[in-house]
């Protein structure tokens, strides 16, 4: 067993916003609400059950998450402000760092571009069909899966983790 794993979940497919909808208040489309699903019997399915997740205060990642969580064992979610970002992957670095703890298994429930950047920055050597699906589209309820050495989180760094797997809801859809 690695010392530490690292689950990235961007959110599922939300509905575009109309009229006055605020960004961060966009809920989830039918299709993200089935996408979240799978990627939850997955992860149950395959033993990826965080021990501690961090979330995105937008309502499309919660509901992401709740959804998935239906799934999995009751784990500590905690929402960080910082986490509602679409930059380079740094402000989600700096939250896992702050916030990940002791966690054996980390899930982050966050937004793109940040999620796929950060994904790309982390593996250091990593299978070259993994890192060029993600390179080519992180999609709504893709799942990146890293390991670590180590027992804490504040010392992660770019290009010291293993890329496990990268997991797309399309992947996952039997029917």
């Amino acid at each position: 067993m690695p010392n530490r794993q690292l689950l990235l979940l961007r959110h599922a497919k939300a509905v575009i916003g109309e009229g006055s909808m605020r960004d961060i208040d966009r809920p989830l489309a039918p299709r993200g609400e089935k996408a979240a699903k799978l990627m939850g019997r997955y992860m149950a399915g395959h033993g990826l059950v965080p021990a501690l997740v961090l979330c995105s205060p937008a309502r499309r990642t919660r509901q992401t998450w709740d959804i998935a969580a239906r799934e999995l064992p009751e784990t500590e979610t905690r929402f960080i402000d910082a986490l509602y970002d679409f930059g380079d992957g740094s402000a989600l670095l700096e939250a896992i760092r702050s916030h990940g703890g002791k966690a054996k298994r980390l899930l982050l429930v966050t937004h793109n571009p940040a999620t796929q950047a950060l994904a790309l920055a982390l593996p250091g050597k990593a299978d070259k069909a993994l890192q060029e699906a993600m390179a080519e589209k992180y999609p709504t309820a893709g799942l990146a899966v890293m390991t670590f050495a180590g027992a804490d989180w504040a010392d992660t760094a770019e290009g010291t983790a293993r890329l496990e797997a990268f997991l797309r809801p399309r992947d996952l859809a039997d029917g």
